[in-house]
């Protein structure tokens, strides 16, 4: 009988073809996941918690949180991640908003307490009043402190005020925690820093001169979408907006004291640090969270008395800040400033 073989071979050329179908099916039936990137900072918590209590997978069944190590890494990386959704400052996102990468769907966090200059307590600059005397102290002094950052930012906005140029002073390049150490043990008259090495530097004794707040600027932690998953999938990253800003709400509702234990929760599974008590507080005490509302105003999604949107919103002043201070620096062009001045990917329209 010639023919059972062919027939049998037809048979399980069929069933390898279903299979083979039904995967395929069921491929396409299974949601992607949602990528999302973040450094092991404030900005996160809100992350981290609404996966904890698996808010964020109600209407994204997959979500992946990653760590990236700085803001830089994160923009650099998002190709290669192929991460949707992030959050870092203002200073890397700039280079994700002139790319034309991203959009600005939010804002994690405001960290301006965060940033802040100090000083050895035996400093004439820890004791004088008045902003002629520190200048006339200052001039001709050297500061440590990280170029190209928002303690960078910080450090030029104190010394505008004071009337200095960053010609006046020297300014050398060094990493927080290392710059906070260095000073306590006499090098540098002061030290432009960020949390958690702020938060050491007090630990060791520095004063704490002034900080981006009462200097007068603003330094917020952005939430990016990737433009292409954001313009395809919409209801996705308003989703996990909702999501997000849903634990935002739950921390405006905690007391201090269970908020405190949460915190070093986060710090400790996500971020892999040991983090004290009394820096927790400090944490929480340093940095803004924004519910839905405020997010509106910042980004622009609350109608003006005539009923049209304002663009931008109150984030496109901080913004114009960051950029320049990275046009002062020489890090951006006249013609890449003015591009960014006009914040065309700055949008409410994927808050919930």
């Amino acid at each position: 009988m010639p023919f059972i073989r062919p027939l049998w071979a037809c048979l399980a050329i069929s069933c390898l073809l279903i299979s083979a179908a039904h995967a395929q099916s069921a491929d396409h039936a299974r949601p992607a996941p949602l990528r999302t990137a973040w450094l092991a900072e404030f900005e996160a918590f809100a992350a981290w918690y609404a996966h904890d209590r698996q808010w964020d997978r109600e209407n994204n069944p997959v979500v992946e949180l990653r760590s990236f190590p700085t803001g830089r890494l994160l923009v650099d990386n998002m190709h290669a991640y192929g991460w949707n959704l992030a959050a870092c400052g203002g200073v890397p996102a700039l280079r994700a908003l002139l790319r034309k990468d991203v959009y600005v769907v939010g804002v994690g966090t405001e960290e301006a307490a965060s940033n802040a200059v100090y000083a050895r307590a035996s400093s004439p600059l820890a004791r004088l009043n008045g902003v002629g005397g520190a200048a006339r102290f200052l001039r001709g002094k050297t500061v440590l402190c990280p170029l190209g950052t928002s303690a960078h930012q910080l450090l030029l906005a104190w010394l505008d005020g004071m009337g200095l140029k960053d010609t006046d002073v020297t300014i050398v390049d060094v990493k927080p925690g290392e710059a906070a150490q260095a000073l306590a043990k006499g090098l540098g008259e002061a030290a432009a820093l960020w949390a958690p090495a702020a938060y050491a530097a007090e630990d060791l004794g520095l004063s704490r001169i002034t900080d981006g707040r009462k200097s007068g600027i603003a330094q917020p932690v952005l939430l990016l979408a990737e433009r292409g998953y954001a313009d395809k999938h919409p209801e996705r990253i308003t989703a996990y907006l909702r999501n997000y800003l849903q634990a935002v709400e739950s921390f405006g509702k905690m007391p201090v004291e269970e908020l405190v234990p949460l915190y070093q929760r986060f710090q400790r599974e996500f971020a892999g640090k040991a983090l004290s008590a009394s820096d927790a507080r400090r944490e929480l005490e340093n940095h803004l969270l924004f519910p839905l509302d405020k997010q509106k105003e910042l980004l622009g999604g609350v109608p003006a008395a005539d009923g049209a949107m304002r663009p931008g919103g109150t984030l496109r002043g901080w913004l114009k800040d960051v950029i320049a201070f990275h046009k002062k620096t020489g890090a951006l062009s006249s013609r890449e400033a003015g591009e960014l001045e006009s914040l065309p990917l700055v949008t409410p329209r994927f808050l919930p």
